[in-house]
């Protein structure tokens, strides 16, 4: 009787060691990102972050979702992640199909302590709250079709600094090297900047999908001393078919890259806005 009890236990021993062990696993492959059968990783901000990837479009989308759940979305318009200094911001705006009132009760329960900026009607959404201490913009935009929904979540500290970091690393600064009469309006100082992605698939001035890099650059001028130095580039490029040029602002196909420029005036100091743009192959 005795031995057949010491056996239970060793039995039950052996296997509540094989249960730890098991989930040791599972956790330490969990940590090095490996996939298992069976154990759906729930994704989290610190993950989405550190594996960004600004060549893949959906990353915004996914932070955004992750603290502000849309609402009935049906396609992404566009999705943008700013930075001014040491301050970020994540925008999604989406179409929905859904009703303006349910839209806003679904974000009255998403925000913390939410409030009405300005006129909040049956026609027109604007609310401001907190989501994990974030202060979180939600407005409409009209559409004949769908209800167009922006959402704006600041984003500070270590998750958005890396973002900043990967983007500076990552403008295309070949596509400057390329083009140096349209690389020297980014001489000036720079601590404002955006990576876009724009699902448009009608809109002429972009291309669908692919990231869109801007930086606004310091100017040492007016506006209209700027405005008259972008104009100046349409003696360089004069094909209208690859460039549009004129009132301050340029939009210029070269080789594989499109570039934008246009002034603006941010902190009471004149800058030079540049876009750039990797024309996707085929």
């Amino acid at each position: 009787m005795k031995g057949s009890v010491d056996k239970s236990t060793a039995l039950t021993l052996a296997a509540a060691a094989g249960i730890v062990a098991a989930a040791l696993v599972i956790v330490v492959l969990y940590r090095l990102g490996v996939s298992v059968p069976g154990f759906a990783r729930r994704p989290s901000e610190e993950r989405i972050v550190r594996n960004v990837n600004l060549g893949d479009s959906r990353w915004p989308e996914e932070l955004v979702e992750l603290n502000v759940p849309s609402f009935q979305k049906d396609f992404v318009v566009h999705s943008a992640f700013s930075y001014s200094g040491e301050h970020g911001n994540l925008t999604l705006l989406y179409a929905t199909r859904a009703k303006l009132d349910d839209i806003r009760a679904h974000y009255r329960q998403t925000l913390e302590n939410p409030s009405a900026e300005g006129r909040n009607d049956e026609g027109v959404l604007n609310l401001k709250g907190l989501v994990r201490g974030r202060i979180v913009t939600v407005n409409n935009y009209f559409s004949e079709v769908s209800n167009l929904i922006m959402v704006n979540m600041e984003m500070t500290g270590e998750h958005a600094a890396l973002i900043r970091q990967k983007l500076i690393d990552a403008f295309p600064g070949d596509a400057l090297t390329a083009a140096p009469d349209i690389g020297a309006f980014a001489l000036g100082e720079s601590s404002e900047g955006y990576v876009m992605y724009d699902f448009n698939t009608f809109a002429e001035d972009i291309y669908a999908g692919a990231p869109l890099f801007s930086r606004a650059y310091s100017f040492d001028g007016t506006m209209e001393e700027l405005e008259e130095k972008i104009n100046d580039l349409g003696k360089r490029y004069t094909d209208p078919a690859q460039a549009s040029i004129g009132e301050g602002i340029a939009k210029i196909k070269h080789g594989p890259w499109l570039y934008q420029l246009k002034p603006l005036e941010s902190g009471g100091q004149v800058k030079a806005a540049l876009i750039v743009q990797r024309i996707p192959e085929g």
